[in-house]
């Protein structure tokens, strides 16, 4: 072994179970060039697993009790791995030394100056432009985040040599618990991961001791037109507020919106974005903060930002030709009333969205809501539910989203047959036309189907 620190212990053979999701994927990445010897199984291979294949990691299709090598010395798994896994189960009867992704993540970030970045949306693309930000300017941090950065080389994690560190703190399953910030980022408190938590005060007990969990000298930067984090973080000190209300700290105005870029002015800075969305102001103003804290310039955080184009699948634009197609992420009412919002700024023509619903659950929580945030596309296509963690659940299907929003009068079609929702795309499309594709499970092969037929089509000069 050639680490700096033994961060597990004595542990140099390391199993993944789940390896092939974003936050997984980047945990096998730091540890392989940490010079781990690492192996991990996923039920689903990937262009993630597919890279850490060509770092020389021996990967598995599956879960089953024999791809754990006998020799493992440490078994990190995913939160999504049921306790009834077949490689659990092996470890437990071996007693190979078993930890949670999260848990992992703390031991390799706490003990640096942790940059981490918490809230129900805008996680990943806040701390990619804290990211951005702190690698322009020669900090040389350790990163990880839950998408792919173009400038990590599409990668979701960065192994830096230096004593800071950037870490998305995810809520689901109180993730965000096993870490201690130096700088605790909150964007925003909303209802999610009903499946986990019983309500809001839950959420926001949770959120409460992911702060109580920081550092002695920390500072918290948050969103402070959000009345949740203003309850959230009454009693705790060194607290900076953003947001457009003029009761907080920094106060956002003068935005203004031209060719998809964005600006706007905080107190006496001027910031500059090439990417459009009052929801993209909001990352950019709590990354700004956190570049302002680690003394960094306004000069320098707008010259980060001229080439930061966004995170992969958020709001992704993957096809311009007439029409334009994009990949997006979004998957909660909010981030998908953002993402609308954000369009409009940006085009004008028609738009027309296809969603896949992510987890019954949360269809079952909050349909009415999707239902009112799709107000802002003129024709809705629903996919079937991806259930991603989830059984199925009696009742439930996007039928439930689809009946809210034809209340609004619009036009909006619920098609299970993916190629016979790609056809009907075919013959509605026009020039002029905006195409989205959201969600949070496959929805985005099918975007790439489309993106193909559109470029046979059309850059070819055959009318759809």
């Amino acid at each position: 072994m050639t680490n700096d620190k033994p961060i597990f212990g004595n542990a140099e053979r390391i199993h993944l179970t789940g390896i092939g999701g974003i936050g997984m994927s980047g945990i096998g990445d730091y540890l392989v060039k940490n010079n781990y010897k690492v192996t991990g199984s996923d039920i689903n291979l990937s262009p993630a697993t597919k890279k850490l294949e060509n770092h020389g990691v021996k990967i598995f299709k599956g879960h089953k009790e024999s791809n754990l090598p006998d020799d493992t010395e440490l078994l990190i798994y995913t939160s999504a791995v049921k306790e009834e896994n077949e490689e659990l189960a092996k470890a437990f009867r071996l007693k190979i030394p078993v930890m949670k992704r999260a848990e992992a993540l703390g031991k390799i970030v706490n003990d640096k100056f942790l940059i981490a970045v918490s809230g129900t949306h805008g996680k990943t693309t806040t701390s990619a432009m804290i990211a951005k930000v702190l690698i322009d300017g020669n900090l040389d941090p350790t990163v990880f985040v839950g998408g792919s950065l173009e400038f990590l080389d599409g990668n979701s994690s960065r192994h830096g040599k230096s004593g800071y560190a950037v870490a998305e703190a995810d809520e689901y399953d109180r993730s965000f618990h096993q870490l201690k910030p130096d700088i605790a980022v909150i964007t925003n408190i909303e209802p999610d991961h009903l499946d986990i938590y019983k309500d809001i005060e839950d959420i926001k007990n949770s959120f409460r001791q992911f702060l109580n969990n920081c550092k002695k000298s920390s500072v918290i930067i948050a969103y402070g037109d959000d009345e949740n984090i203003r309850e959230v973080t009454r009693d705790f000190k060194n607290k900076i507020f953003y947001g457009f209300k003029e009761n907080n700290d920094y106060v956002i105005k003068n935005v203004a919106y031209e060719n998809g870029k964005a600006e706007y002015s905080l107190n006496k800075e001027e910031i500059f974005l090439r990417v459009a969305g009052n929801h993209n102001i909001l990352n950019s103003a709590a990354a700004f903060l956190t570049a302002k804290k680690l003394k960094i310039s306004c000069d320098n955080f707008n010259s980060s930002m001229k080439d930061f184009h966004g995170v992969k699948r958020r709001l992704e634009l993957k096809y311009e030709n007439g029409i334009r197609i994009y990949d997006d992420y979004a998957h909660h009412p909010t981030e998908v009333k953002a993402s609308l919002e954000a369009i409009k700024k940006i085009h004008g023509g028609k738009i027309v969205t296809v969603f896949q619903p992510h987890l019954f659950s949360r269809t079952r929580d909050f349909y009415a809501e999707f239902g009112n945030a799709f107000q802002g596309t003129d024709i809705l296509f629903l996919t079937k539910i991806y259930p991603a963690r989830e059984k199925e659940i009696a009742g439930i299907s996007s039928s439930l989203i689809l009946n809210e929003f034809l209340k609004s009068g619009k036009e909006g079609y619920y098609i299970e047959n993916n190629d016979t929702l790609l056809s009907e795309l075919s013959k509605i499309i026009q020039d002029g036309d905006t195409l989205i594709f959201q969600g949070a499970g496959d929805i985005t092969e099918m975007c790439s189907r489309f993106v193909k037929i559109s470029r046979k089509k059309r850059d070819a000069k055959v009318p759809l």
